[in-house]
């Protein structure tokens, strides 16, 4: 068996335990074409963000990737710097960098342990970073194991359907003293809007109003949210600054806006985010760990493997360029004097050699490479 193959992933990270989600919105901004140019002269290959309610998450290829890391790094500081924030992601490199994206995917590293909601923000991020040309081969091979590790985690009942921020919602207006048999008003049907919905569904809720910027299933307009007057809300929205006003007859309302969208009292993601977590049991917690311990191994056997098909692909484009090239060149002072049928044997009892030969070399290194 041969060594295992150093990998040039490297993944930095700002969670709800670092910095409220007001700073990670600033951390998250987008790189501008410079910074990108930057990275790229100083051997960056490709870069996958994932940003969702509770996490900002960068996973790059670099041919150093410790370097390209600290760089990345050094530009996140210097925005958190200027909102007067101390605060950093850590550069994590190689094994923990794979390890660490594989937790955040199947939810061990989220505040509700085992949520479904973060392997599709994972994937979504990838195929953002796809659009952009920004997926190099390390990173095809990263996001495969995603999608095969999401899979197994649900197989092994580590990540199962409704937990994550629409059941942590749920979960909040039911120890608010929301009762089930309450009209809860959800603002946004958004991906999270959904989300929310079938959690009150599963929690036995009468069935939501919903109100939406564009009419569509029902929902009613934003404009008509407040006035409904409902005991409890859960904001969706996505506006670029506070906007909704909860009515006087509100006891609760949950805003699971980033940035915040409720203008007037709530629970926001970060006071939602501060509360006790859900956590999966041990024995989950265990299983779960197995399985991102086996997703590095798979992740390196992945990666071994695709780089092992060029070798291999060359060997053989070397051999028959030989074979039908240069042997019979080589072979022609040798033969000088022979008649055309004794030249023909030789070069063809030659041909069958070297092909032997290096069927037998082409063996030796699959065996090397599996």
């Amino acid at each position: 068996m041969t060594a295992r193959r150093s990998s040039h992933l490297a993944a930095l990270g700002l969670s709800w335990r670092d910095i409220p989600t007001s700073l990670r919105d600033v951390a998250a901004a987008p790189l501008s074409e410079a910074d990108w140019a930057g990275l790229t002269n100083q051997g960056l290959r490709g870069l996958v963000e994932v940003h969702t309610c509770a996490r900002s998450l960068w996973l790059l290829s670099a041919d150093d990737p410790a370097w390209a890391g600290a760089l990345l790094q050094a530009r996140l500081v210097s925005r958190l710097l200027a909102e007067g924030s101390n605060a950093y992601p850590e550069v994590k490199v190689g094994d923990e960098a794979l390890r660490y994206l594989f937790r955040v995917s199947i939810g061990l590293d989220s505040f509700v342990e085992g949520e479904a909601d973060v392997g599709g923000q994972v994937n979504d991020g990838f195929q953002a970073a796809a659009l952009q040309n920004r997926v190099c081969s390390d990173l095809q091979a990263a996001w495969r194991s995603v999608i095969d590790l999401g899979n197994e985690a649900r197989r092994a009942g580590v990540v199962r359907p409704g937990r994550g921020m629409g059941h942590l919602a749920v979960d909040t207006l039911l120890k608010s003293g929301i009762k089930p048999d309450t009209k809860v008003g959800v603002v946004g049907a958004g991906k999270i809007g959904h989300q929310v919905m079938a959690s009150l569904e599963r929690a036995g809720f009468t069935p939501p109003a919903v109100y939406n910027r564009s009419p569509k299933d029902g929902a009613g307009p934003l404009g008509d949210a407040a006035a409904a007057g409902h005991a409890a809300y859960v904001v969706c929205t996505a506006a670029p600054s506070p906007w909704f006003m909860p009515p006087p007859t509100a006891r609760a309302v949950v805003d699971l806006g980033r940035p915040g969208q409720v203008a007037g009292p709530s629970l926001d993601l970060d006071a939602l985010l501060s509360g006790f977590g859900l956590r999966l049991s041990d024995e989950a917690r265990a299983r779960a760990e197995a399985l991102v311990h086996d997703a590095v191994s798979h992740w390196h056997t992945r990666t071994r493997l695709h780089a092992s098909q060029h070798v291999l692909a060359r060997v053989q484009s070397l051999r028959d360029a030989f074979v039908y090239e240069r042997v019979e060149s080589l072979l022609a002072p040798a033969m000088e004097g022979l008649d055309a049928p004794t030249r023909k044997r030789v070069l063809h009892a030659t041909q069958t050699v070297v092909r032997r030969y290096s069927h037998e070399v082409l063996g030796a290194l699959k065996e090397t490479v599996s």
